[in-house]
């Protein structure tokens, strides 16, 4: 049987086959060389239509004359000069080079292009052509290769058999023959103009052979109607937008109202504009899925619009009657609005009776504040006006703040002028208002470079109706880009109905927006997918997503604090129990696994929608391993193994580790496990996965990298025990309730560090950190039938490695339950900690409760109490935190924590609580099934998660089971048997005498 065929195959072994018969290694061939052999076509005829007839022509000549290549490693010379052969032959029997071209432009996937763009494509053909036929042939060349060959210099010279240093001066020279005012144009013009997967489907027709099954599906799979996504997006996005605006414009003149019957008008307004604005979002997606790209969507657009703004007209009239009938009359006692802003206001009012300050100090003329505030009016304790405001004021200064209020640096006023300007009417570099005009401008109505508002004008526009350089909005009009419900340009326009020169269709759309370059390319890209995720996963997933993707970053990359690192864990708990609870339900995706004949094993879990995959590395070894007296062993492992040399990756710093991964990476050593992590673009899985097998299978430990790494390590453990209060105050309590076996410590104890060796730490690492030990799991935009060839060849030559040695058990003593420790920290800090419960055990499931419980309470800040319980990273406790008031010395502190916990975790449960810990945990227990949009906010979270229940044998089903038969007398006896004042370790960090 023949090996597979791949993007490694080489033209030596694909050339071979097909002389051999092989069509799909014909088929190969050609989709490798079809982009320089049309290149080289076009700049020999001048017409792109005609070049591809040639390239063509040049694979079915190929064909036929396939045994005549002597030598098959320049097969790329060989095409290319079949090409320029043809195109010379056709150019002496048609005189093709005297015409112009005509691009089939954007249309290269198979869409007919419609007689008006034909017409344009014509026209920037002519004008491309006209451009390029004026340079000698030996700067064009390059040139049109260049831009058709994916900028692959390499692949240029190869084609032209030239040095890559000659072919770069050629280029160079070509461009700078190109006029300048067209040198963006054909450069855009010949990136598009590249033959796509049609044209393989042409040659393997017109040769009788079937195409390869990818090809085919590509070629030939449905096709969204063109535009119709987009146009869904910017609606929505700019609906949401103003849905927003206008119900924070109700809300709070709502609350600020004198009279219940004013608050009411105000609120039923707001209501009314919220119910009407999402029927017509409704109508507008309805039209978009239904109508677009047809005839009737635009005048469909137009008639929702033109009813939807004399729906507002007529509601704004209607409230602006009703509410001078309401003023018009006397507000009773019994009438009077009484809300906490109504009553806030009257207070502050007081506050501000004829406030006038003005500082002595002053420059260029100006005072440094000025305040000028005329009297508010004087409300009594229930917000009914006594005294009528007096006529306004206006301040003028560097800061200014007054009714009127003109500042260099900042003005809040009802009008105000300034460098930030914040106001009814605000004017500034930076404005914030009802309406806002600025370089930067939010508000309702909103006007700058960088615009954001219900309606918003400026060089860069998002809104309801946005007209910009760049727009995108529910309405959008645009000189460069515009994207929206509707769209209007006169560049480029993406949306449901399209009014522009240009146009892309929704199925070219990725691939067009990653060929935009420079500040224009970013800015379209920024707006366009920004918008695009936001119509896909719908604004709360959305929001949820950015949300993982910060905690992501804040967990993993750079990590400093393991404590800083659940917290973020418990917050994305919290997140994704939100998304579990909107979402419609998903169908679960059970990860791909397998196992190399050394023993190790692999889970891949694909996530839709994603662009990077996560590599994490899992070792069953960690800091319970360490010998008697060299704590800290495993530790030290972990540093070493991502900074010391691993086959050809030279030895690094951790600063160099963290900025070799931008996306993210991660290296930590738990009581029983290591994980080594990262997050790597898709296309460069291939390249990490031999990194990670060089450090499983060749890492080289020096003296060098342990005087490197030593002081690093011991500098980890001084904040995590001393120098961090609430960090140390954790570890301190979990080492009472939780103590490191043989006479350790968490982390190593430094006179256990300093003692070790680079020999002891590479035969730790030479034995136990092996395949036999360790999980590879990858999660993200990865496929599991083309990363297993990849892992087999990484990883599979690797040898096993030895079981790690047996972990020492925790020795609790029972005479220790509390400890003082000195610190830096300025006022006291109190942690009292928990045994944990395993999994496996019987009381787990009622732990959750309590767990989720103690998080919830620590949620609300008026608890004081900060709670640590990483299911996965340190299941082996639950520590809660607090640091004193003012006055509390450590026992009171001490006290207050001790009566808040015991008053949290006696509560009695109910069962909508005890319902709650599948979707609240379910990211990490995978008790609640969660859409990829969730999980691929947090690629390294996903498969840290899929590996550590392996690890910790977590059964999904059955935790899901034992999770809904939790009973109220489980939680009362778990509340007693795990966090029973007996069963509690106590740390006081107080200040240094």
């Amino acid at each position: 049987m023949n090996a597979a065929i791949d993007e490694r195959t080489t033209d030596e072994e694909l050339w071979r086959r097909v002389c051999a018969g092989d069509r799909n290694a014909f088929e190969r061939v050609v989709l490798r060389h079809q982009g320089i052999v049309a290149g080289v076509a076009y700049n020999a005829c001048g017409d792109l239509a005609a070049s591809e007839d040639l390239a063509q022509e040049t694979f079915w000549a190929a064909w036929r004359s396939r045994e005549s290549l002597e030598d098959p490693s320049r097969l790329r010379p060989w095409l290319c000069g079949i090409a320029r052969n043809l195109a010379a032959n056709a150019a002496r029997r048609s005189n093709l080079g005297k015409n112009a071209a005509t691009i089939e432009g954007d249309d290269l996937e198979g869409h007919d292009p419609n007689p008006a763009d034909a017409a344009l494509q014509r026209e920037e053909s002519a004008v491309i052509w006209g451009s390029l036929r004026d340079l000698p042939d030996l700067y064009r060349e390059p040139l049109i290769l260049y831009y058709r060959q994916d900028q692959s210099v390499a692949d240029v010279a190869e084609a032209l058999d030239l040095s890559e240093d000659a072919v770069k001066q050629r280029l160079a020279r070509g461009r700078a023959m190109l006029r300048d005012r067209l040198a963006d144009l054909v450069e855009d013009g010949l990136r598009r103009s590249k033959p796509g997967k049609t044209f393989t489907t042409g040659v393997m027709a017109g040769l009788g052979l079937t195409m390869g099954t990818k090809t085919a599906t590509a070629a030939t799979g449905a096709i969204v109607p063109a535009m119709a996504t987009p146009g869904l997006i910017g609606g929505l996005a700019g609906g949401f937008l103003g849905m927003a605006g206008g119900w924070l414009g109700t809300w709070l003149p709502a609350q600020a109202a004198q009279s219940i019957a004013e608050r009411e008008i105000l609120l039923g307004f707001g209501r009314r504009l919220i119910v009407a604005s999402l029927l017509f979002m409704a109508a507008i997606v309805g039209s978009v899925w239904l109508l677009a790209g047809g005839r009737y969507y635009l005048p469909t657009w137009l008639t929702l619009m033109v009813a939807f703004q004399a729906y507002i007209f007529w509601e704004c009239w209607r409230m602006a009657r009703r509410l001078r009938e309401a003023r018009a009359s006397a507000v009773l006692p019994r009438d009077a609005n009484r809300t906490a802003v109504r009553r806030g206001l009257g207070g502050l009012s007081r506050k501000f009776e004829g406030r006038v300050y003005r500082s002595s100090f002053t420059l260029l003329g100006l005072p440094l504040i000025d305040v000028q505030v005329g009297d508010p009016p004087v409300l009594d304790s229930d917000g009914i006006e006594i005294v009528p405001t007096t006529a306004p004021r206006r301040a003028m200064g560097w800061i200014a703040v007054g009714d009127e209020a003109v500042g260099v640096l900042l003005a809040v006023g009802g009008k105000a002028l300034g460098g930030i300007a914040v106001g009814g009417l605000a004017v500034g570099i930076v404005s914030l208002g009802g309406v806002a005009v600025g370089v930067v401008g939010l508000g309702g109505l909103a006007v700058g470079l960088l615009a954001i508002g219900g309606a918003a004008i400026g060089g860069i526009a998002v809104g309801g109706v946005a007209i910009g350089w760049f727009a995108a909005g529910g309405a959008a009009i645009a000189w460069q880009f515009a994207f929206g419900g509707f769209a209007m340009a006169w560049e480029l326009a993406v949306g449901g109905g399209v009014i522009a020169p240009r146009t892309i269709p929704h199925a070219e759309f990725p691939r067009w927006l990653a060929g935009q370059t420079g500040i224009s390319g970013v800015i379209v890209r920024g707006l366009a997918q920004a918008v695009e995720h936001v119509g896909k996963s719908g604004p709360i997933a959305a929001l949820i997503a950015v949300g993982l993707s910060a905690l992501q970053t804040a967990v993993m990359y750079r990590r400093r604090s393991t404590a800083k690192g659940a917290m973020g864990f418990l917050v994305m708990a919290a997140l994704t129990s939100s998304l579990a609870g909107c979402s419609s339900p998903v169908q679960a995706t059970e990860p791909s696994r397998f196992q190399l004949g050394n023993g190790l094993r692999v889970m891949i879990r694909p996530v839709a929608g994603t662009s990077t995959v996560a590599v994490v590395t899992l070792f069953d070894v960690g800091g319970d391993h360490d010998p008697a007296g060299r704590s800290g062993l495993a530790h030290l492992v972990e540093h070493l193994y991502v900074t010391a040399k691993a086959g050809d990756i030279a030895a690094r710093t951790a600063d160099a580790f963290f900025r070799r991964y931008p996306a993210g990476c991660n290296a930590q050593t738990g009581d029983r496990y290591t994980a080594i992590a990262s997050v790597v673009p898709a296309g460069e899985l291939d390249a990490e996965l031999r990194e990670a097998a060089a450090r499983m299978g060749s890492l080289e430990i020096t003296d060098a990298d342990l005087d490197r790494e030593r002081p690093r390590l011991l500098d980890e453990v001084g904040a995590m025990f001393e120098r961090v209060p609430t960090l140390a105050a954790m570890n301190n309590a979990r080492e009472i309730v939780r103590p490191t076996p043989r006479g350790g410590r968490r982390g190593g104890l430094p006179a256990h560090v300093e003692r070790l060796t680079a020999e002891d730490v590479r035969e730790h690492w030479r034995r136990y950190y092996k395949p036999r030990n360790a999980i590879l799991c990858l999660a993200g935009a990865v496929d599991p039938e083309t990363a297993r060839p990849a892992i087999e060849r990484s990883f599979g030559a690797i040898t096993a490695g030895e079981a790690p040695p047996p972990p020492g058990d925790p020795v609790q003593s029972p005479e220790v339950r509390e400890k003082a420790v000195e610190s830096i920290t300025p006022a006291p800090v109190v942690t009292e900690a928990a045994a944990a419960p395993q999994p496996r055990d019987a009381s787990y499931p009622a732990y959750l409760v309590l767990g989720v419980r103690l998080t919830k309470a620590g949620m609300d800040r008026s608890s004081g109490a900060q709670v640590y319980m990483p299911l996965l990273d340190d299941p082996a406790v639950l520590a809660v935190t607090t640091t004193a008031r003012a006055g509390e010395s450590p026992e009171e502190v001490r006290r207050r924590l001790d009566a808040w916990l015991s008053r949290t975790v006696e509560t009695e449960p109910t069962a909508d609580e005890i319902a709650g810990i599948a979707p609240f945990f379910g990211f990490f227990l995978e008790t609640s099934e969660l859409p990829d949009q969730a999980l691929g906010g947090n690629l390294y979270g996903t498969a840290f998660a899929m590996g550590r229940r392996e690890q910790l044998g977590v059964d999904p089903a059955r935790m899901r089971k034992a999770v809904e038969a939790v009973s109220v007398d489980d939680v009362r006896r778990a509340a007693v048997a795990i966090f029973g004042p007996p069963r509690r370790g106590v740390a006081l960090l107080s200040s240094r005498k």
